[in-house]
């Protein structure tokens, strides 16, 4: 996969320091921006933290793109119509959705007749903030993150599906969804992807066999974690396979 301006300084997930990640946490804003941090090319968590979140699923879009040197990954999803609920495989294009992070310029949201609010669009750093506030109702929730998006107008609980909308329409990576037809029975089905909960799965995956190789090699040759991932893939692949040929 050939580098964009994008990627600049970013570089596959794998090294020693990437397997200390718990990837598997609970607190994914910590998660996101700790991965980032290291390899997103800004070894920075303060930049990652204030960046708005599509940005940062982008840059994760990115990470997985180069890590796996794919361009799409190949997913699964049933048929919504209840008489079909056929399984079926589609394509989603990694790499073309990673290159449209949107920007970072105010939401402007049409409410009620007469009524407007501009918003900013939140960051990694209001997600940790109403993560940690814990806040007591669903209520209290929306009050809290409406309060922080809110530049101008005022805004009201009853204003969320409206200021949904309008963040979703703005930031589509936050709230993805993909359309999709059933080759069973031809309807259209819309299915929503956690964008950056997948990319977090497959790089959890990849540190996974990581550890596997480090493990199985290191047995072999008496090589450190450090020696045998400075040994390019292709290379440790094929001692892999001279390991299985001799057993």
């Amino acid at each position: 996969m050939r580098p964009t301006s994008a990627d600049a300084g970013m570089r596959a997930f794998g090294h020693v320091a990437d397997l200390d990640l718990d990837l598997r946490s609970s607190d994914r804003p910590q998660l996101v921006t700790a991965l980032l941090a290291q390899c997103g090319g800004r070894d920075d968590a303060s930049f990652w933290w204030s960046r708005p979140v599509g940005v940062r699923i982008a840059a994760l879009l990115r990470l997985v793109a180069m890590t796996d040197a794919c361009k799409d990954v190949a997913l699964s999803a049933r048929c919504a119509v209840p008489a079909c609920g056929e399984l079926f495989d589609f394509v989603l294009p990694l790499a073309a959705l990673a290159a449209h992070a949107g920007d970072e310029a105010p939401i402007a949201v049409v409410l009620d007749p007469g009524r407007a609010a501009t918003l900013r669009r939140p960051t990694g750093e209001d997600l940790r903030r109403w993560r940690e506030a814990d806040p007591p109702s669903r209520e209290a929730a929306v009050r809290a993150m409406l309060d922080a998006l809110a530049l101008e107008g005022g805004l009201s609980v009853e204003d969320e599906p409206a200021v949904a909308a309008a963040l979703a329409a703005a930031d589509p990576l936050v709230d993805f969804t993909v359309a999709c037809r059933c080759p069973a029975c031809g309807a259209q089905t819309e299915v929503a992807i956690d964008l950056e909960d997948l990319a977090l799965r497959r790089l959890g995956a990849r540190q996974r066999s990581l550890v596997a190789e480090v493990h199985r090699l290191a047995s072999q040759y008496g090589w450190t974690e450090a020696q045998v991932l400075a040994v390019p893939a292709s290379r440790r692949a094929r001692y892999l396979e001279l390991i299985e040929e001799e057993r």
